[in-house]
């Protein structure tokens, strides 16, 4: 099911997005596709948008908790997702629609390579 989101979440989206990009977030932590973090950005958005807490015209949308929260979501995702492309993990979406992962064959054979799986 595809996510559709209201307008100013997309901006917001766009703006946070260009500024990490800017920062070099996504190059520190060699993330090569953003797609991830638009969805994960616009997730939060979104939330906060429905909460009706903040409006998202402000610049302060995120207390600084939140916003490390959410950076560290989008690396972890964004490494799950790329391990993902590469063959390593699959998912599969489990009865209450979250995404579980777990080591494909590929993946366990580079485990028992390293040494690190048994």
């Amino acid at each position: 099911m595809t996510k559709i989101y209201q307008p100013i979440v997309i901006e917001r989206t766009e703006e946070i997005i260009k500024d990490l990009v800017e920062s070099k977030f996504f190059e520190d932590y060699e993330i090569g596709v953003t797609d991830f973090a638009k969805t994960r950005m616009s997730d939060a958005l979104t939330e906060k948008f429905i909460s009706g807490d903040v409006d998202l015209d402000d610049d302060e949308i995120f207390t600084d908790d939140e916003f490390d929260i959410i950076l560290r979501e989008i690396v972890a995702g964004s490494i799950l997702y790329e391990l993902k492309r590469k063959g390593i993990v699959n998912s599969y979406e489990d009865d209450n629609t979250e995404e579980i992962f777990f080591l494909t064959k590929e993946g366990k054979k580079i485990l028992k390579k390293n040494g690190s799986l048994k």
